[in-house]
């Protein structure tokens, strides 16, 4: 049972921000109405300090219970076309307070400028900036919602394919895994979905994918070989329209032989991680 809170918060998302993400305005129009709300605030004691690296963008987010025996590789959604919301370094300083960890945020490149792969070569350009730095990989732990979901994924993939040493372990929110549009939940959660419509998560091909076959596990993950992979969590409300990709992917990854541990919770919005007034957000983190 959803708590109130969740409840009303679906009823004013499925009005107002799942109007604008619809598909009905154009990237750059989504774009600034992203970046138009503004940065949020920090609490005191959060410090965000930019990256500087060459091969990719990003930020550390430091809490005062961060400690660099834990990081955190953080991938960010927003349909591998929109920029990581205000909302993000909120939600990660969080997570280090929980985790006590440091958090490196990736702001990998973006379609349609840059389609597939630039915003998987600038993940795995973090993750080996961190091994760089000395970081022991067993410490890291890759995270990511939405679309950072699966590229989280991919990344994972991607490292293991290399013959890079894995990380200790990996977590996905709501992840977008399948752009074959595979999964009943993609239609029968469509009016339920408080937050995504079918309509704006299918630009996404034209627009990232360029000429990649959609079955590319790099861009597919849910047809992905998950063996020798480190354990993954993930986290998906019952209601999304990306409830199959989260499950498809788990199954697939369990008869494979990996750990991969699959929450549904009922009824939250898509990365509920994000409103830290829902209780299910703390519940979540924890």
């Amino acid at each position: 049972m959803p708590s109130w809170q969740t409840k009303a918060l679906n009823m004013v998302l499925h009005w107002t921000i799942k109007r604008v993400m619809s598909g009905n305005g154009t990237v750059q129009e989504t774009r600034r109405f992203i970046e138009g709300r503004g940065r949020t605030r920090l609490p005191p004691g959060v410090e965000v300090t930019p990256v500087h690296a060459n091969a990719f963008r990003g930020e550390w987010i430091h809490t005062p219970e961060s400690s660099d025996a834990r990081t955190l590789l953080y991938l960010p959604g927003g349909g591998f076309m929109l920029p990581a919301s205000a909302q993000v370094p909120l939600m990660v300083s969080r997570i280090n307070r929980e985790a006590g960890t440091r958090a490196l945020l990736v702001h990998y490149r973006l379609a349609p400028e840059h389609p597939f792969p630039a915003g998987l070569e600038d993940c795995l350009a973090a993750y080996r900036h961190l091994l760089d730095l000395g970081t022991d990989p067993r410490s890291i732990v890759i995270a990511g919602d939405s679309a950072g979901g699966g590229l989280t994924l991919s990344t994972l993939l991607a490292l293991r394919d290399d013959g890079d040493p894995m990380p200790g372990a990996a977590v996905v929110i709501s992840p977008f895994t399948d752009f074959s549009f595979g999964g009943e939940s993609r239609f029968a959660n469509a009016r339920r979905d408080p937050l995504l419509a079918p309509d704006g998560i299918a630009r996404m091909n034209e627009l990232y994918l360029d000429d990649t076959l959609h079955d590319n596990p790099l861009v597919s993950p849910v047809y992905g070989d998950f063996r020798g992979l480190p354990p993954v969590l993930a986290q998906v409300g019952s209601t999304e329209i990306l409830l199959d990709d989260t499950r498809r992917v788990g199954e697939r990854a369990v008869s494979q032989g990996a750990q991969f541990e699959v929450e549904v919770w009922d009824e939250v919005p898509h990365v509920w991680h994000v409103w830290p007034f829902l209780p299910e957000t703390k519940a979540a983190i924890t």
